[in-house]
């Protein structure tokens, strides 16, 4: 059976993609928490797996995937029944497309908004950089709305899906204030039985006080 070497669901972003690509597929696999700033030898833990040293990694006999986009590719390979990508080529281009920018950009919105599922801030961070990419995300979501066959980026649940997912978690714990398109795509990311199996999840990790204190921080 496969295992995913896990962060801490409340926390990571990146472990929660590939989970939710898992768990839409109806794949067989046990999650591996290491510990994430809770265990003193997590680190260590990870590196037993992957010389990368970071989370996510599946694990399937003697391969192992690092990398979240990496790790729902490999899924949706295994599982093509689970449909992660769309049949139209050019709809899985702009997935694939809109997913790489969402694994390499958007760094201001990662510092100040950490993902923090259960949490709830007091006050909405402030930045140009911060809103340039709160922009940014809404300009993605809209054009791929906009053309989308079905409720989701792409049509249905996708990868994309799994990719901007903790962006509408961080929207939601630090209280954006979203457009109505924005805010529907919100609810129904929250209402799939996936998300909110992972959010129940959420509610039971232990906690991580530096990502906490985001919640609270005073404005700059």
């Amino acid at each position: 059976m496969m295992r995913l070497v896990a962060g801490n669901l409340n926390y990571s972003s990146w472990t929660m993609r590939p989970w939710l690509a898992l768990e839409h597929a109806r794949a067989p696999y046990r999650l591996h928490d290491v510990g994430m700033f809770t265990q003193d030898d997590w680190r260590d833990r990870v590196l037993s797996f992957s010389g990368a040293g970071k989370v996510p990694v599946l694990v399937d006999g003697a391969l192992t995937i690092h990398e979240s986009l990496a790790i729902c590719e490999y899924v949706a390979e295994k599982f093509p029944e689970a449909a992660l990508w769309p049949a139209d080529p050019a709809l899985r281009a702009r997935g694939r497309a809109i997913s790489c920018e969402m694994l390499s950009s958007f760094q201001t919105l990662r510092t100040l908004m950490p993902t923090n599922l259960r949490g709830r801030a007091a006050r909405t961070p402030e930045g140009p950089g911060l809103a340039q990419d709160i922009r940014r995300v809404l300009d993605i979501w809209r054009a791929s709305l906009d053309t989308s066959p079905g409720s989701f980026l792409l049509g249905d649940f996708s990868i994309a899906d799994c990719m901007f997912m903790p962006v509408a978690a961080r929207f939601r714990t630090y209280g954006v204030m979203v457009p109505d398109f924005a805010r529907t795509y919100m609810d129904r990311m929250f209402a799939l039985p996936s998300v909110q199996k992972l959010e129940q999840l959420a509610e039971a990790a232990p906690p991580i006080a530096q990502y906490d204190a985001a919640l609270s921080a005073p404005k700059p």
